[in-house]
């Protein structure tokens, strides 16, 4: 039977494109689920899906695939929370400039610059690990494209690093009860009959932080999956000819969400979840 939680699902570390705004919606999908299903979350990102599902029905078996390897990020977030305290020390961050201007950064001086590049280069040193992601939200302006290189960093900085902690215990709970896999979807062991979860990251959603070499599965191998297996599916609003050709296929069920704020400019755009769970 499905948990009556349904707390705000917020993934620890911001993630462009996670599915937290669809927190109840695939709550109320979990319950349909028989007992015993195992359930993918095949282009897993930060594991929104998967928590949910989990959460929902702790009886079934659920399996994120981590092409984007966020499990380990949140497994050192502790760490990453003593590099965000040395550099807002340091350095100030989102919100200091006024109790209303919370989205407040400024640029680094040339010396500052330098500074927060060697604090970075020292906890890596010091850690073994270092979040690249986490470190180019802190210091640039928009939505990051690519990741913090320590051996060539970005050529201007800013001071955005959050005044709040990191959600460290949050973190810790985010991997419970949680099989975890990394790689393709093509080569997933999923068995016909299975439930899946399906979030493209480069057929219709906008996800600038889905690390990839650009190999990731084409339309043909998600078409596969969807042909073996009762799913869930997310695109975006302005419908593709995939997206047409698999409704009139498969029937599912269409849920639509209004004014989803879209990673890149701001920009609100509706999202849609295919389900035939």
């Amino acid at each position: 039977m499905a948990s009556k939680n349904r707390d705000f699902r917020e993934p620890p570390l911001a993630f462009s494109g996670n599915k937290k705004y669809w927190a109840a919606e695939l709550m109320d999908e979990a319950a349909l689920l028989p007992a015993g299903a195992t359930v993918w979350d095949v282009f897993g990102g930060s594991g929104v899906c998967a928590r949910c599902i989990k959460d929902a029905r702790p009886d079934v078996r659920v399996i994120w695939n981590d092409f984007d390897n966020y499990s380990e990020r949140l497994r050192h977030i502790a760490e990453s929370e003593e590099l965000r305290k040395t550099l807002y020390r340091r350095f100030g961050g989102i919100g200091d400039a006024s109790p209303q201007d919370s989205d407040f950064c400024r640029p680094l001086s040339s010396d500052e610059a330098r500074a927060f590049h060697e604090a970075c280069v020292a906890h890596h040193q010091r850690f073994g690990f270092f979040d690249d992601l986490l470190a180019r939200r802190w210091s640039t302006i928009g939505v990051p494209k690519g990741f913090y290189d320590l051996n060539n960093p970005p050529k201007v900085l800013y001071s955005k690093v959050p005044r709040r902690p990191l959600k460290v215990a949050e973190a810790e709970r985010w991997l419970d009860g949680l099989e975890i896999t990394r790689c393709e979807a093509s080569q997933l062991p999923i068995q016909d009959g299975d439930f899946v979860i399906l979030d493209p990251p480069y057929v219709e959603t906008a996800c600038s932080e889905y690390r990839g070499s650009g190999t990731l599965p084409p339309l043909r191998d998600a078409y596969d999956i969807l042909r073996r297996c009762k799913f869930i599916l997310f695109g975006d609003a302005s419908i593709s000819f995939f997206y047409e050709i698999m409704t009139e296929k498969f029937a599912p069920r269409l849920f639509v969400k209004d004014g989803i704020v879209a990673a890149m400019r701001g920009a609100k755009r509706s999202e849609v979840m295919y389900s035939n769970w």
